[in-house]
């Protein structure tokens, strides 16, 4: 199993490391906010976050960076900073629309760009990225709930009518299951209803493997979605779906990849990334708190994440580019977030962690090497002395004290093994 080169050795992720992980993370943010060149030109303390988050010298603002940025200093951040730095952001999505155009530099510029948001309204991922960051948002930030109102108030009114969303805001567009997927975990993670059509149109999307006829990347972020919504007469259908998704995907996470999903809004081809593999631990924690979460496999993954975000060079996947993703960053923050929610929530997830890493610990540490060694050589000491002492002893009578030595050496290699 891989373990992170710390001070403290950790065999999987419990409150401290969870902790850590989360300040790490908010700590990037906070250095683009303050040096990104993307906020130079906002007036006053505005600011806003673009698609990289290590790029400090690229201009490049907008939604998904943003979404991003507001979800992390929402979950990560519980001071009075925090939620100053939370306010300016809603202020800047607030007056994006008016805002922009204004600092065009030309006429023709200004055009583009209003028409470029105008695009963006009816994108369905991006209005779901924004609901979903500002429904952890204390009601506090001002202007919070009116935002969360207008964005809700479009997604409504874009509804299939046989149920789902579209990749665009619109009803007359075609079903799509990741759209429907991010739109659905947004309004329920806002408190806002979720229609018996929509669950019913995501599931038929999602249960039956590829036979559903849906990408199983696609699938696992829809099966995940799912968790979000209180449909106990649909676990069985869904546990079903995890096990075979755990099938087909867990034997994937030795590598840090993530998927692509294009698709067409009129002439034009966008695409989406699916970082399934964070998308899989947190349906796994969500289902199984208590048990499949602690398998290696799922420990081993989170522990290489963890490692990455805490490292210099940060969390990337190495084959969709050199830079860090502001977005990927949000998911990322968002499966810590369940992870501490859930730790502090469920005594028997916390009480195994901490028994764990305990044991890890003391498993790396010199006295217990001394114990063990030492033990050994008492053994062979004390067992040979009274075997050289008894007058009517033989030889084979030190076949017990070679086995003790046996399993004791056997020990002190097992424990060698379990350092690696």
């Amino acid at each position: 199993m891989r373990l992170l080169p710390a001070v403290r050795q950790y065999r999987c992720v419990d409150e401290d490391l969870v902790g850590i992980s989360m300040e790490a993370v908010k700590r990037r943010f906070e250095v683009l906010l303050a040096a990104g060149a993307q906020a130079r030109k906002l007036p006053g303390s505005l600011v806003a976050a673009g698609q990289y988050l290590d790029r400090h010298d690229f201009e490049q603002r907008g939604l998904f960076g943003t979404a991003a940025a507001i979800l992390v200093f929402a979950q990560a951040g519980r001071d009075e900073k925090s939620i100053e730095t939370i306010q300016v952001l809603v202020d800047y999505l607030h007056d994006r629309a008016d805002l922009e155009p204004r600092l065009a530099a030309s006429a023709e510029e200004a055009i583009e760009i209003s028409r470029r948001i105008e695009v963006e309204k009816l994108d369905t991922f991006k209005t779901a990225d924004l609901v979903f960051a500002l429904s952890f948002v204390p009601a506090a930030v001002s202007r919070r709930d009116e935002l969360l109102r207008s964005l809700t108030r479009r997604i409504e009114q874009a509804r299939l009518p046989q149920g789902g969303w579209a990749t665009r805001l619109q009803e007359s567009g075609e079903f799509d299951p990741l759209a429907t997927a991010h739109v659905v975990r947004a309004i329920r993670a806002a408190s806002v209803p979720v229609r018996p059509a929509d669950m019913d149109a995501l599931l038929k999307s999602v249960v039956g493997g590829e036979q559903a006829g849906t990408d199983r990347y696609v699938r696992c972020f829809a099966l995940l979605t799912l968790t979000y919504c209180d449909a106990k007469v649909h676990r069985a259908a869904v546990e079903n779906e995890f096990k075979r998704l755990t099938r087909e995907l867990h034997a994937d996470l030795g590598v840090l990849v993530e998927a692509n999903y294009e698709y067409t809004v009129g002439k034009r081809q966008y695409y989406v990334r699916i970082p399934w593999q964070l998308y899989l631990v947190e349906l796994t924690v969500r289902l199984h708190p208590t048990t499949r979460f602690f398998h290696s496999y799922v420990q081993d993954h989170l522990l290489r994440v963890i490692a990455a975000v805490d490292s210099a060079d940060g969390f990337r996947y190495p084959a969709s580019g050199s830079a860090l993703s502001t977005r990927t960053y949000g998911t990322v923050c968002n499966l810590l977030n369940e992870i501490q929610q859930r730790l502090s929530s469920v005594p028997r997830m916390r009480m195994a962690s901490q028994l764990i890493n305990n044991v890890t610990r003391f498993a790396y540490s010199r006295t217990a090497a001394i114990v063990l060694w030492l033990s050994t050589g008492a053994v062979v000491a004390i067992t040979t002395a009274q075997w050289w002492l008894d007058d009517s002893s033989s030889a084979k009578e030190l076949t017990p004290n070679f086995l003790a030595t046996f399993v004791l050496v056997a020990g002190q290699v097992a424990l060698s093994r379990l350092r690696r």
